[in-house]
């Protein structure tokens, strides 16, 4: 089944037509994405989702929605969600690649993967979920790219094979999305991430709202936001600086590659430098921060020792800074800033953190029969004993602090799973899954606390 009707051309080739998704096995035959004739609007389905690690493939159990623009929600309760004013799919001034991502705002779709050989591919809910037609060609994702990048960034990827951008479309919600093109087995490969482009708010994105906003009182220093890709780490930090925004008088700069929440000033003043376009890369930006007169600052990622050795040195000079981390744990996060660094300069950067280091958050998303999808956090944050133990290097009794010091704030994840299970949030069997002690997990679950009631799980 091709992704376009008999005797059409391609979506990446040029044409007065545009043609649709495919339709579900057993469909009757329906019109393209010009808008139809008929009041109905055309419906498109997800279809079954082809065995990637082999094994039957198993019914999705996404319903066909409308590709016309819908109604929002009266209280969105997910990171998504279709607003009034987002791009309509059907809409001909479209380029091909803008109307799938339109498309994916019907779906709620978080990424939408573009790969030669493949279906094209949207993630919901989490899940990796194909569309029904024919495999794309690497010429056709090429031709995509070239609508929407411009002669200079495509010129970037023919020489070096990678590139990160950001695309907004042409409607009244500014919708953005992430984008990174490479080459997989000299073929291009595309994926895009949707941003939302309302933040939502530590409740509407189930937050420990009591804790972050501990976080936050602070007038200084570095606070870390880890998670692996996808945890929803970029939505969490977004919320967390228009908290700030809303509350405070302060200039935040920003300096991200690329730009992903677009920040409308409220009580503080915001800066947004993207790499690439309103900088060089990571080091300019660094180098004259300081004298822009910076009250906080966001470092998309901490990804070298340089970057980070600059995070420390803000910190210390009064700013409070914000970076990301690729790690799971607390435990991971710290480990993974020392390995940035050779083994002498260890006792200096854990002093460096003992007087700067604020918090430490970790993020998980899990699947949820409430919200889709719902966050999971572990939380630490930096006591005096927390200092002691970080200077000492006995970075193993953490796991026993964050569980004993729910009344400061903090929660090790395996806690935070606990009260999301009793909550409905999350099904046993996903608490179980995502535990790190599952043992001693369906033990709490049962009301049986392991250890003192402070340091137990519940």
């Amino acid at each position: 089944m091709s992704l376009q009707p008999p005797n059409q051309r391609p979506l990446g080739q040029s044409s007065g037509q545009r043609p649709a998704l495919a339709a579900p096995p057993g469909a009757q035959p329906r019109p393209g994405l010009q808008p139809p004739p008929q009041a109905q609007p055309q419906r498109v389905a997800l279809g079954q989702p082809q065995a990637f690690g082999g094994g039957q493939p198993q019914p999705v159990a996404v319903q066909p929605v409308a590709v016309q623009p819908q109604a929002a929600p009266a209280q969105a309760k997910s990171l998504g969600g279709i607003r009034p004013g987002m791009a309509n799919p059907n809409d001909p001034n479209l380029k091909p690649i803008e109307r799938l991502f339109a498309l994916m705002a019907q779906y709620d779709s978080s990424d939408l993967h573009l790969k030669a050989g493949s279906p094209i591919i949207m993630r919901v809910k989490g899940e990796m979920r194909p569309l029904q037609g024919a495999p794309l060609t690497s010429e056709q994702i090429y031709d995509w790219l070239k609508d929407i990048a411009s002669p200079e960034q495509m010129q970037l990827y023919d020489e070096c094979g990678d590139l990160d951008f950001a695309h907004m479309l042409p409607d009244q919600a500014r919708s953005r999305f992430r984008l990174n093109v490479f080459r997989d087995k000299r073929t291009n490969a595309l994926v895009a991430r949707r941003i939302n482009t309302q933040i939502p708010t530590f409740e509407e994105l189930n937050l420990p709202a009591g804790s972050l906003t501990r976080i936050l009182d602070a007038d200084d220093g570095l606070i870390v936001l880890a998670g692996v890709t996808g945890s929803g780490k970029s939505t969490t930090i977004a919320g967390m600086l228009d908290y700030i925004n809303s509350t405070q008088a302060a200039h935040i700069i920003t300096i991200e590659d690329p730009i992903e929440y677009e920040f409308r000033n409220k009580k503080s003043f915001i800066s947004q430098r993207e790499i690439g376009v309103d900088c060089k890369d990571f080091k300019a930006a660094i180098r004259t921060i300081v004298r822009q007169d910076p009250d906080i600052v966001l470092i998309g990622e901490m990804r070298d020792p340089e970057t980070f050795e600059f995070g420390l040195t803000a910190a210390e000079t009064g700013h409070l800074v914000f970076g990301t981390l690729h790690a799971g744990t607390v435990a991971q996060s710290i480990g993974r800033i020392l390995g940035l660094f050779p083994p002498e300069k260890h006792p200096m950067l854990r002093q460096g953190l003992q007087f700067n280091l604020r918090a430490i958050v970790c993020q998980k998303l899990a699947p949820s029969p409430k919200f889709g999808r719902v966050p999971l956090n572990e939380i630490l944050l930096c006591t005096p004993i927390v200092k002691k133990i970080l200077a000492e290097g006995e970075d193993k009794k953490l796991n026993g602090i964050m569980q004993g010091g729910r009344e400061d704030g903090m929660m090790t994840f395996d806690q935070c799973i606990v009260e999301r299970c009793k909550a409905g949030d999350i099904t046993e069997e996903v608490a179980l899954d995502y535990a790190t002690n599952p043992e001693q997990l369906r033990l709490a679950l049962q009301g049986i606390v392991l250890g003192s009631a402070k340091g137990g799980l519940v």
